[in-house]
């Protein structure tokens, strides 16, 4: 398999095939990233939405104790 525009005899070592496969293989790990991610927005709607599940809890647990009694 030639891979150049050349006779290429190199095989698997051929430079131009391993830069098409690096190539391929950084877009495949890029795929689906969003590059501008800002980590203290991310942290401040994870703790929100653990107080909303605390919050939940809370008043489930408030509800099935007055319920019990």
């Amino acid at each position: 398999m030639t891979c150049c525009t050349y006779k290429c005899t190199q095989g698997r070592d051929c430079p131009i095939r391993k830069q098409r496969m690096e190539d391929t293989n950084q877009a495949y790990i890029e795929r689906g990233r969003v590059a501008d991610t800002d980590p203290y927005a991310e942290t401040v709607g994870s703790v929100k939405a653990l107080c909303a599940w605390l919050t939940f809890v809370a008043i489930a647990g408030l509800i099935f104790w007055a319920w019990g009694k």
